[in-house]
């Protein structure tokens, strides 16, 4: 029991000095982290914390960092789902839903990896159904470096689920949803996440509000913000390794 408080702790004491998350943010990880680790175990925890620090090397990659102090919205729409799928797995005790936990958790991971490394790609990114030319940095657009990194982060995440059971299906289906994932939060991102035109710079973004005014809506819906794009991808990624696996 102590370490389900200990592990987080640390965690988030990390976070702290480093300043990665607002202080909101650190608590709300911090009590989820807690659920996590006492309900799904010290693997689940590793996950947990491999998502976490992955997250925070690859942000360095970005050229734009503006981002990089998470907050409490952005952990509740990465972690809460996963925090979810352990609590069903404690009530239940059915290793569908650690299944579903690690296809969740490493699905984030595979998310922010497309993006951090697709920024480095040379060439341009596609848009995920058309395959038309896109911007670079815009909302759903895939490159080929960015599939390949998805690919990597179910891949790590799914090792620490089968180095703790052995079971090379279940591997082999986290993995496919880490990259399924990011493809779904890539469709959902072109298609229905709200993107904006400043009314200074006349800049395409994904904000309501640049320069301090207020923008105007372009495409999508204004409530289909990056977090809650996130939340229902993680969504999707639970019902689907659902189906999968009943």
């Amino acid at each position: 029991m102590y370490l389900s408080v200990l592990l987080p702790s640390i965690l988030a004491l990390g976070a702290l000095y480093k300043k990665k998350i607002t202080l909101s943010g650190i608590i709300a990880a911090w009590l989820m982290g807690i659920i996590i680790t006492y309900a799904g175990g010290i693997p689940a925890f590793i996950a947990l914390a491999l998502t976490f620090i992955l997250t925070i090397l690859s942000d360095k990659l970005k050229k734009d960092k503006d981002d990089e102090c998470r907050n409490i919205y952005q952990i509740f729409s990465n972690v809460l789902t996963a925090c979810v799928c352990t609590i069903l797995f404690y009530i239940k005790n059915a290793d569908i839903f650690m299944v579903m936990y690690y296809a969740v958790i490493g699905s984030s991971l595979a998310d922010t990896f497309a993006s951090s490394f697709g920024s480095l790609s040379k060439g341009e990114p596609r848009h995920p159904l058309t395959f038309k030319k896109m911007r670079k940095g815009e909302s759903g657009a895939v490159s080929y470096l960015g599939v390949c990194a998805s690919i990597l982060a179910g891949f790590i995440i799914g090792a620490v689920y089968y180095v703790t059971t052995g079971y090379l299906t279940n591997y082999l289906i986290i993995i496919l949803m880490g990259l399924l994932g990011a493809y779904f939060d890539s469709i959902l991102g072109a298609y229905v996440q709200g993107k904006y035109q400043c009314k200074v710079c006349k800049k395409q973004v994904e904000t309501p509000y640049h320069h301090d005014k207020e923008c105007n809506l372009v495409k999508g819906l204004r409530f289909m913000n990056n977090d809650t794009v996130n939340l229902l991808n993680n969504v999707l990624v639970f019902i689907i390794t659902y189906l999968l696996l009943k």
